[in-house]
């Protein structure tokens, strides 16, 4: 696993800094350029994550094991709580399946002419280097490219840091929507268990083991919102800067044909489907965070047999805002969504202002 790590680092960290260079080679064409820094940004997301991931590995493997015990527990434990626990399944796996279907279809889009063209260059018994780099198109690097079997070397290149850059981002934004599931779900049917008590069980006791529960998934979500918080506030800012460079180039009316017109629209695609995953995972969170608080609000709390303590928990927990995810400046939810589209906006009319300028 630690090799794997190393070479997936070797291969990114020099696309993106290949992916730099390309910027300032196209510095004077800033249509071109803003697709540059697309190139580069989504490398840098990728080595973020990456780096997230591994430096918070130990405390990821304990909140993976405490959350995924508390939702197996509750699934176990009756029909009712399953189906409950599973409604919101569909909705979070047809995200993650569109989200990761949009992005791997954008990198085919771009990687396979080449080698397609390979392949018919084989059919033919002819080794060809006939074709374009899907990324770079020969440029960007810091010596010229040459047309021989080298020439295959920086293909491969390309093709390796363009698929970490696409398996990197479906793997960990998907998997902050599953986590997110989870914990939902467990709030989800501590809540239909305080609102529905089975005849056989006393409320105080159910109470008392959702409390216990609500208190090992404080920590969780601290964690959740370590790791995640950088990197949804690393996507608004960025994905803003780059919708509003696409919404420049497409209002700019050069050079246009149906591949960049369709790139233009998957790209602003898969940035808006992904800050708009964020912001409904976020959204989902705090409402079963808030309906767990209803549901002890309008339980028989005030009736059953507590101690001391566990009432002033209670009553403590329900004082207590619901549990959000922030990052840094915003609260992860639909309103950050907006926000971000409002921003946007405002990044297009400042980049079409200094290109009136420049004219």
């Amino acid at each position: 696993m630690n090799f794997w790590v190393v070479g997936v680092l070797l291969v990114i960290i020099p696309y993106a800094t290949v992916s730099l260079n390309l910027c300032y080679i196209t510095r004077h064409n800033l249509a071109i350029m803003m697709k540059c820094v697309g190139i580069a940004i989504s490398s840098f997301s990728a080595i973020l994550k990456i780096g997230t991931f591994l430096h918070n590995r130990a405390s990821l493997i304990n909140y993976h094991r405490t959350l995924n015990d508390l939702f197996e527990e509750e699934l176990l434990r009756n029909e009712k709580i399953r189906t409950i626990i599973l409604s919101s399944l569909p909705t979070v796996y047809t995200l993650a399946y569109t989200y990761s279907a949009i992005l791997i279809a954008m990198m085919l889009a771009f990687s396979m002419p080449a080698y397609l063209s390979i392949i018919v260059g084989l059919c033919r018994s002819q080794s060809t280097t006939n074709y374009s780099l899907p990324i770079t198109r020969g440029h960007g690097y810091f010596w010229t490219v040459p047309r021989n079997y080298l020439y295959h070397f920086h293909l491969l290149f390309e093709t390796g840091g363009l698929s970490i850059n696409s398996i990197t981002a479906c793997g960990i934004d998907s998997i902050f929507g599953f986590y997110v599931y989870q914990f939902a779900s467990t709030m989800r049917a501590m809540t239909f268990r305080l609102t529905n008590p089975l005849p056989t069980e006393k409320f105080s006791d159910v109470l008392r083991s959702c409390m216990a529960k609500h208190q090992r998934l404080l920590p969780c979500r601290d964690m959740l919102e370590h790791i995640y918080g950088p990197i949804v506030f690393w996507h608004i800012v960025t994905n803003a800067v780059l919708l509003c460079a696409l919404i420049y180039e497409a209002m700019s009316f050069s050079d246009f044909n149906i591949f960049n017109i369709g790139v233009s629209v998957t790209y602003a695609t898969i940035k808006l489907l992904q800050t708009f995953t964020y912001a409904w995972y976020g959204t989902l969170l705090t409402n079963a965070s808030e309906d767990f608080r209803k549901g002890i609000y309008f339980g028989e709390w005030p009736n059953s047999d507590l101690n001391h303590h566990v009432r002033t928990n209670i009553i403590l927990m329900m004082m207590q805002k619901p549990m959000t995810i922030n990052a840094f400046f915003s609260l992860v939810d639909m309103n950050m969504f907006t926000n971000f589209v409002n921003t946007t906006g405002s990044y297009f009319f400042l980049l079409q202002s200094i290109s009136d300028k420049g004219e």
